[in-house]
């Protein structure tokens, strides 16, 4: 067992906003009960998601997409009325880290995905991203790669060559980046969602865009936080997997 504080310092020293200029508060959001016996991690804040964790057994919840944005309407209301009611009812904790999970070089939605395809020479692209090479590989095959380890198909904008040896990695809404991927001289740009622009700017500029799905990118590192949670503080973990196919 550890306390809520405890788990509140160490998740503000490993994943510190520091100068990240975030939308959102980082940390804890919803405060529950001070002992915790076993933490949640999950993609998002959703109805869904905090039933689960509640059923599970779960103390804490920690999240990549919380409750609260900025410009937000302040009244909690409707549904977000329902999560905190959930939450307070259940002496929940909720904690929410955005921009310091996508950005973290071991459990962040981008550098661990890069480190599981194998990607190599690995440096930071837009801040929050990832370059890195591979073996030269056909594309189709590095598709199918790419689709069992995110375990989501890829909308795709085949724009490239036959085969892909630079890849440049950045998770969930990512796909404003593409032109910045082609100028960073990769073959491969995957992220999360897309929208129509990125279909006609893969062929122009001759470069493959790959879209796995917002959440299924965001999977990744609040994977990587149950895995360290249980290492690091000896709690009992556990990853909260809610279907979205977005």
């Amino acid at each position: 067992m550890i306390t809520l504080q405890e788990l509140c310092d160490e998740l503000n020293k490993t994943l510190p906003s520091g100068e990240l200029n975030d939308y959102c508060p980082n940390g804890l959001q919803v405060e529950g009960k001070p002992q915790i016996k076993k933490v949640g991690t999950a993609v998002s804040a959703t109805l869904e998601t905090i039933a689960a964790a509640i059923r599970s057994g779960c103390d804490a919840l920690f999240v990549h997409h919380g409750l609260f944005w900025y410009k937000d309407p302040y009244p909690i209301v409707g549904s977000k009325k329902k999560k905190v009611e959930l939450l307070l009812e259940a002496g929940v904790s909720l904690l929410a880290y955005h921009l310091p999970l996508d950005a973290h070089p071991l459990l962040g939605n981008n550098w661990r995905a890069a480190k599981d395809l194998q990607l190599k020479k690995c440096r930071p692209f837009c801040q929050f991203g990832v370059i890195g090479e591979i073996s030269r590989t056909e594309t189709s095959k590095f598709i199918q790669k790419v689709e069992k380890y995110y375990d989501h198909p890829a909308a795709a904008a085949l724009g490239g060559g036959k085969t892909i040896s630079r890849v440049a990695l950045l998770s969930g809404g990512g796909y404003k980046y593409l032109q910045a991927a082609k100028e960073a001289g990769v073959d491969c740009f995957i992220t999360g969602n897309f929208d129509e622009p990125a279909y006609s700017v893969a062929f122009e500029e001759g470069i493959h865009f790959l879209a796995l799905g917002h959440s299924a990118t965001e999977r990744v590192g609040p994977k990587e936080v149950a895995k360290y949670l249980a290492r690091k503080m000896q709690v009992k973990t556990e990853f909260i997997d809610i279907f979205n196919p977005f």
